[in-house]
């Protein structure tokens, strides 16, 4: 259920971005990958690009769901600006996973 509370709003935005990374973290690991760093390391640099995204946004309040990383995040949509933004997960599991055979 959609909510007004900011705080509410922001919260749901991390729960999503939370549960996109897992997603995608199991879906490499059955694959064959594993982590070379600990997960809270993935989970840390997804959360900042989010945050870092927020405060580009030139809005005020600069809040989470403002990010224009969010729609390739959440969505695997490339952003208006995607040299900016890239593949934010698949960036940052890249430099973070190997493969085990």
């Amino acid at each position: 259920m959609p909510s007004d509370d900011p705080d509410q709003v922001e919260i749901q935005v991390i729960q999503d971005v939370l549960d996109a990374i897992e997603t995608r973290l199991r879906d490499r690991e059955r694959h064959g990958w594993r982590l070379t760093v600990p997960r809270s390391r993935v989970y840390a640099a997804l959360l900042h690009a989010v945050i870092v995204s927020a405060r580009e946004s030139y809005c005020f309040p600069a809040t989470l769901d403002r990010a224009a990383v969010l729609d390739a995040i959440l969505d695997g949509v490339e952003p208006s600006n995607h040299y900016a933004v890239g593949r934010p997960i698949e960036d940052v599991l890249d430099h973070s996973t190997v493969p085990v055979n």
